[in-house]
């Protein structure tokens, strides 16, 4: 029972955020489509969530799942990145690529779309709202319509777990550069 106990307090210690603040994820499928809407506290300010978001050629580094990220534009053409991933729930397995068109309404707003890879449909933003002395609030919606076969039973949870895994990387990652600018420990949102 102390082993059990033990066990509980570390995973809650080691958690990005504390149980009652994790972000909202909510994920809806209907005709094949996923509809999904974030929004995640984070004790950041605006700039360093925006350098975090729009640092493309190294999403990879902190977005779990994400083998690679590129921006594939040239210089003064439209913002084009590509990525390559994987993503994984129990035991469903599937490679993924895209092609995504970009534009960066700073600091606030980034619109993205699908223009290549292998899905159907992939189109949202990103929107960082200032929240007062809290931080920010990260918001995600996206639709998203994979261009493969995902199991219809597992395909919401599937979202989910992903969603969720990546917003708390990138969330990660804001706390971490927000902590080496200002010299603390990366607090956790309350």
């Amino acid at each position: 029972m102390r082993r059990c106990l033990l066990t509980i307090i570390l995973v809650c210690l080691a958690a990005p955020w504390p149980v009652s603040a994790r972000p909202e994820v909510e994920v809806k499928r209907s005709h094949g489509i996923f509809s999904v809407h974030v929004t995640a506290p984070v004790v950041v300010d605006a700039q360093t969530a925006w350098q975090v978001l729009t640092d493309y050629n190294h999403l990879a580094d902190f977005v779990p799942g994400m083998k690679s990220s590129r921006v594939i534009s040239a210089a003064g053409e439209p913002l084009r990145i590509e990525q390559k991933g994987e993503t994984r729930f129990l035991f469903f397995s599937r490679e993924f690529h895209v092609v995504l068109a970009i534009e960066e309404l700073p600091p606030e707003q980034i619109k993205f779309h699908a223009v290549g890879g292998d899905m159907k449909r992939m189109q949202g933003e990103w929107r960082v709202r200032a929240d007062g002395a809290a931080g920010v609030r990260l918001e995600y919606e996206a639709e998203i319509e994979p261009g493969f076969w995902v199991p219809i039973f597992l395909g919401t949870a599937l979202m989910r777990h992903d969603v969720s895994d990546n917003i708390e990387g990138v969330a990660g990652e804001m706390l971490k550069r927000h902590a080496a600018v200002h010299g603390k420990t990366a607090a956790s949102p309350p």
